[in-house]
């Protein structure tokens, strides 16, 4: 028992608590799922071979983890209530990073959609399946957190996915944020505003303060940031500080 448990290192972490918090293990092997391309078939009568209609979008995935537990390694005396505590600190209703340690670069953005049940193997040892419901890309850890704009203009995605950034300005009045030779204008800013390309939504402070009227984008376009070399820079308006979280993504 000690030399299996020695090598069920991985571990899931959740709002900064892991699996080891309540004394459960992850049993290998670990299996990624990968997200398919969101396509629609249809079958047309007297024509060989369906016709298909792109979706543009990637389909979620669903993500599963066995978890291992022994009587010595958790404090719960029953199973029963190890799937309780394992269940109160993973549900949410809605999307959480959830980190797996051997792949600590990224995290997938999830919810829980099978909760722990616990089932006793033996007197001792007890397994149980969790399965999460997971956005198709994968976030980078190294993304998270806002930073300046450099100053060389220049910002550099290593993926081979358009990232959706979120952008942040403090100051007021009327901005011009040129992306890849695109400009994207802010107007009537009034103390700060956020651009979330993902979500697709301009605000200040937090999303119940609304501040799409702001906005005037090329086709309506949110600004992305394509694979490679992008050239950003405020091109007109003077800013106190101007901010962008890149959220570099992967397909899981």
């Amino acid at each position: 028992m000690a030399g299996m448990i020695k090598e069920l290192v991985a571990k899931l972490i959740v709002n900064e608590q892991s699996t080891l918090d309540f004394g459960v293990y992850i049993q290998y092997p670990i299996v990624i799922t990968h997200p398919q391309v969101d396509v629609t078939s249809n079958a047309i009568p007297g024509h060989s071979g369906d016709l298909l209609t792109k979706n543009h979008r990637f389909q979620n995935i669903s993500q599963s983890f066995t978890l291992y537990a022994t009587r010595e390694s958790t404090k719960y005396s029953t199973w029963s209530q190890l799937s309780m505590a394992i269940n109160d600190w993973l549900v949410s209703d809605k999307y959480q990073p959830l980190y797996l340690d051997t792949m600590h670069e990224w995290y997938w953005e999830a919810i829980l959609s099978q909760p722990a049940n616990f089932t006793p193997q033996n007197d001792s040892e007890a397994t149980a399946t969790v399965t999460f419901n997971c956005k198709p890309y994968m976030r980078s850890t190294d993304s998270m957190k806002f930073r300046p704009l450099p100053s060389s203009q220049k910002v550099i995605n290593k993926q081979q996915e358009s990232a959706e950034p979120i952008i942040h300005i403090v100051g007021s009045g009327d901005f011009v944020l040129s992306i890849n030779d695109q400009d994207f204008k802010l107007n009537g800013v009034d103390g700060e505003i956020f651009v979330d390309s993902e979500e697709q939504w301009i605000y200040k402070h937090d999303f119940k303060e609304n501040r799409a009227s702001c906005a005037v984008f090329p086709n309506n376009d949110f600004p992305s940031l394509k694979p490679g070399e992008n050239k950003i820079y405020l091109k007109s308006g003077t800013a106190q500080k101007i901010e962008y979280k890149p959220n570099w993504r992967r397909l899981a």
